[in-house]
């Protein structure tokens, strides 16, 4: 249980938030998540913290829940003090990492602006729906202006998602956020689990153990490779997510161990690893896009699919994968 009161003194591992946790302040957010220890208390002090994203959220959800299954106390410090406490309790992130802190603000419909950080569990295509709806209500109904979005926020969510719950062996959270007035759509699904290389490892691929974890990222991108063997229909959700995300002219952020691959908008793939030798746990997923960007989804999906090489291009005759 996450606990709102100072810390002993003995406590082994503390990390004061930046007062912007999104941009280029995240990935050293990301390192400072690593565990410097293995076992003592764990402070995290809110005081200085302004602003943060979805996809930091995720994160320090997946770490608290990774801390209190290996029994190490974690206490939130500066709550009373930072000025975006309303905010992280309207994401539910003070209520998921078990703080009890009482709600000094009158809580309005989130649709159409967040959803809140929540636990991904099955069924995961009830959950995408919900999350779907939340991002963009009212586009389930065929003809609406943001089926296209719901349809695009759905698909992204579920795929990977859907990884957590198959891949992962670790606990996962999904969130999302719609800056109105800015138009951006920001997406997030993290687990504490054991990582994409790991996963390869354990599946016994043969060529999983020449690989570092940038090269797992890569290794995962391509079409019809997955920790779950070689069936024709697995493989390709990350693949086609990237793929949509890359059509789109998004920011795609994805983090395994020691690795990320980075993908901006004007499909530039960078590849580095995380800040002052950090390690992330699990893997990490960050999309970040303009909802004009999103045109016919399934146009959209249509050319992630042949972009993979997963389905020839219209008018030719080749094999179609879901």
């Amino acid at each position: 249980m996450c606990l709102k009161k100072e810390s002993p003194l003995s406590t082994a591992m503390v990390i004061t938030l930046p007062p912007q946790i999104n941009a280029t302040g995240l990935l050293p957010f990301l390192s400072s998540l690593t565990e410097q220890r293995a076992i003592g208390d764990v402070t995290i002090d809110f005081t200085y913290l302004r602003r943060v994203s979805p996809v930091a959220l995720a994160a320090l959800a997946c770490a608290v829940d990774r801390w209190q299954k290996n029994r190490r106390r974690v206490f939130f410090d500066g709550l009373d003090q930072c000025v975006i406490t309303g905010y992280l309790q309207r994401m539910d992130i003070l209520q998921v990492c078990g703080v009890e802190l009482p709600e000094e603000f009158k809580r309005h419909v989130a649709e159409g602006r967040f959803v809140p950080i929540r636990r991904v569990d099955a069924p995961v295509d009830a959950m995408g729906t919900a999350m779907a709806q939340c991002v963009a209500p009212g586009g389930d109904d065929y003809g609406h202006p943001l089926s296209a979005l719901y349809d695009f926020v759905w698909y992204v969510l579920t795929e990977t998602a859907n990884n957590v719950r198959q891949h992962s062996r670790g606990t996962g959270f999904a969130t999302a956020q719609v800056t109105q007035n800015e138009g951006f759509v920001r997406l997030a699904v993290a687990d504490n689990g054991r990582g994409i290389r790991q996963s390869f490892l354990d599946a016994g691929l043969p060529w999983a153990a020449a690989l570092d974890d940038v090269g797992s990222i890569r290794k995962a991108l391509e079409p019809l490779v997955s920790s779950k063997g070689t069936p024709t229909n697995e493989g390709v959700g990350l693949t086609l997510s990237a793929g949509l995300a890359r059509l789109a002219k998004a920011w795609l952020l994805i983090v395994t161990g020691r690795g990320l691959v980075r993908l901006q908008p004007d499909g530039v793939q960078e590849y580095d690893c995380l800040p002052n030798g950090g390690f992330y746990p699990g893997t990490l997923v960050g999309l970040t896009f303009k909802q004009v960007d999103i045109g016919d989804f399934a146009e959209l999906l249509t050319a992630a699919k042949v972009g993979a090489g997963l389905l020839q291009r219209p008018g030719l005759r080749g094999k179609f994968i879901q």
